[in-house]
């Protein structure tokens, strides 16, 4: 549930959320936490950067929610709840703000499995990635953005750099930390929702020629095929503390699954990209055939 920036008083806006939550969630809707605004895009000049924006000296993106102590009495009173944070954080400077503030909170909760979401995480240092496994905090990262865009990739080049700009959107480098790494669409700021896309995006980080005319970026940051499945099933479960009921195949599990035309893990990539569903099924029910 939304919370403005730097809200005025945290408590009072979890303890809201929370009575949101009794009222509201059940089998199918469940409220997990609250949800904040740190910055904005690269593209727009609105990210929270590490640095100046080239062709902005002396400005490093739009810091929204940057109040540090508010920050950390929001993590530790949605922890209270069984919460978690989740925050739009897409510049470098963003998500080490966001780190920080969850370090604080954790020495004050104690707790390192609050599952808090840092969302898209365009640009980050190693040593966040690193932080990010540490403090148990979860990135959720956008496959369908990695590729280099024609148009998009150029500006980019103009406000960070190049160096910087083939740096974007680490995937391996968080699952190598440790992290529990889920996948985002962003819709519908972002249309394109597209499960085999992402699959193919995450391991060839660039979109099938018929579809877009681009190439490859940051290809170090490629993942396989299964760490891809995980962050759009298993992880994602995790993240909304739902593992023992959703995310795999398993008695005693929710049986809601989708059936394609192929299998993702073997099946040429290029094949993948073309998948069409064939059947998709709700709690063990078919209500889908093609």
């Amino acid at each position: 549930m939304y919370v403005t920036d730097n809200i005025a008083d945290p408590k009072a806006e979890i303890s809201r959320i929370a009575a949101q939550r009794a009222e509201l969630s059940g089998y199918y809707f469940k409220i997990i936490g609250a949800k904040a605004f740190l910055d904005g895009v690269t593209e727009a000049h609105t990210a929270w950067q590490n640095q100046d924006y080239l062709d902005s000296p002396g400005y490093h993106g739009a810091e929204r929610f940057n109040d540090h102590d508010k920050m950390v009495q929001l993590i530790a009173e949605a922890d209270k709840e069984g919460m978690s944070v989740h925050v739009h954080s897409e510049g470098g400077g963003a998500t080490h703000y966001m780190l920080g503030c969850i370090e604080d909170a954790e020495k004050i909760t104690g707790d390192k499995d609050q599952r808090n979401v840092l969302a898209h995480l365009h640009f980050v240092t190693d040593e966040d990635v690193r932080r990010m496994g540490a403090t148990g905090s979860v990135p959720a990262v956008p496959p369908l953005w990695t590729p280099k865009v024609p148009g998009n990739y150029e500006q980019e080049i103009s406000y960070v750099g190049e160096e910087l700009t083939n740096q974007a959107y680490p995937i391996k480098s968080f699952y190598d930390a440790g992290a529990n790494v889920v996948f985002h669409s962003d819709y519908p700021v972002s249309p394109m929702v597209d499960i085999k896309l992402s699959i193919y995006t995450a391991e060839k980080r660039s979109y099938p020629e018929s579809l877009l005319k681009n190439s490859p970026r940051n290809m170090k940051e490629a993942i396989t095929r299964e760490q891809s499945l995980r962050a759009m099933t298993i992880n994602v479960a995790r993240l909304f503390h739902q593992e023992h009921l959703l995310g795999s195949i398993e008695f005693g599990k929710v049986a809601n699954m989708t059936v394609f035309d192929c299998d993702f893990l073997h099946d040429d990539i290029e094949k993948v990209a073309q998948a069409t569903i064939v059947a998709t099924i709700v709690d063990g029910v078919e209500v889908y055939k093609s």
